[in-house]
């Protein structure tokens, strides 16, 4: 089922977004669940830790425009091996311009990408993530929050995505929305999950999930959030 994206207050986010999933998931209930509690979890104001948590490392950096603290099974994807990873995670068979679109940024010189072998420590990918920032790119005359929704609606047209939601929350104290995106690629059917923040300098900052394995993957995407440092100016 295609939805027509919304923005909703950060108050009414939760409740909004899940009243509107619960009529019509096609993904049984513990899908209902997950996104459920990805929508409840981004829509409080929760403030950084004060130190790395336990079991976790930093990932990205300045070159990246921002950094996210992730389990320490996550390891870096090298550029020459990224096609492969996207490949495992069902984007493969992607032209270029959507696959851009899904995962914004995902080859350029300054971003990251990185996967998740799993909690078994498996040698498979079971999700991959990339950081990224870029020039705004915002429309002309649009305020960042306005900005943002509009850019997951392109996002939403080019993908042309069976479940297409978003949401208005904050990362690192930064306007910031939630794109969630269900989609058929061949035969698989794949999760995204991003946040798109408006940074400082006119830049957006991407953090970009994308598996086959919605459910464990999007409370733990939500709960990222508060980790989640935007840098440079």
């Amino acid at each position: 089922m295609r939805r027509r994206p919304a923005l909703l207050p950060l108050s009414a986010m939760a409740t909004g977004l899940v009243l509107a999933m619960t009529g019509c998931a096609t993904g049984g209930s513990r899908s209902t669940q997950a996104e459920q509690a990805m929508y409840a979890a981004v829509s409080k104001p929760l403030a950084a830790p004060a130190s790395l948590p336990a079991g976790q490392k930093w990932a990205g950096g300045q070159a990246q425009g921002l950094r996210i603290a992730l389990p320490e099974r996550w390891v870096v994807v090298p550029p020459a091996a990224r096609h492969k990873a996207l490949h495992a995670v069902g984007l493969g068979q992607l032209k270029p311009a959507v696959l851009d679109a899904v995962v914004p940024g995902w080859d350029s010189p300054g971003s990251v990408t990185l996967a998740d072998p799993g909690a078994g420590g498996g040698s498979g990918v079971q999700a991959i993530m990339s950081l990224s920032c870029a020039p705004a790119g915002l429309p002309a005359g649009t305020n960042a929050l306005t900005g943002l929704n509009t850019l997951a609606e392109q996002e939403f047209t080019a993908i042309n995505s069976s479940n297409a939601q978003l949401g208005q929350t904050t990362v690192d104290g930064h306007t910031a929305v939630l794109v969630y995106n269900q989609m058929s690629v061949g035969t698989a059917n794949v999760t995204a999950l991003q946040y798109a923040i408006a940074a400082p300098g006119g830049r957006t900052c991407y953090v970009t999930l994308a598996t086959e394995k919605e459910v464990p993957y999007m409370p733990m995407f939500s709960r990222l959030r508060p980790a989640i440092q935007v840098l440079g100016a």
